[in-house]
C-alpha cells in the first residue's frame, strides 16, 4: 500500500517566497530517491484554515518511504539544506502526518 507524507504550513507572507523555493529545492532531492511516485505542493487560495501550503509526496511503499526518509537525509546533508533550520528562519509552523493510500 502506498504511504503519503502530508505537511501543512502556516507561512508568513514575507517569507513564502524563500520557503516555496526551499521545498522547490528539497523536491528535487526526493523525486530523485527510490519509490517516489509523485509529489504535489499547493497553496491555500479560498476557505477558512490557519495552514497556507501543504506539500503532499506519495511512496510506493511503507518500505520505500522509510528508506527514504534515511536518504533524504543523508542527501539534504550534502548539499547543505536542513530543513528544520530553515523553519525556524523564517518563522514557519508546520505538522506533519503520514497516511497510507488506496483508491475509493
Amino acid at each position: 500500500m502506498e504511504k503519503v507524507l502530508i505537511d501543512s504550513f502556516v507561512v508568513p507572507e514575507e517569507s513564502k517566497a524563500a520557503f516555496l523555493e526551499a521545498v522547490r529545492e528539497s523536491a528535487r532531492i526526493l523525486r530523485a530517491l527510490p519509490g517516489f511516485v509523485e509529489g504535489f505542493i499547493y497553496e491555500r487560495t479560498e476557505g477558512e484554515s490557519r495552514f497556507n501550503v501543504m506539500t503532499i509526496a506519495v511512496w510506493q511503499s511503507g518500505e520505500a518511504f522509510e528508506n527514504a526518509k534515511k536518504a533524504a537525509m543523508t542527501e539534504f546533508q550534502k548539499v547543505g539544506f536542513n530543513p528544520q533550520e530553515t523553519i525556524k528562519r523564517l518563522r514557519v509552523e508546520m505538522e506533519r502526518a503520514v497516511y497510507e493510500r488506496s483508491p475509493y
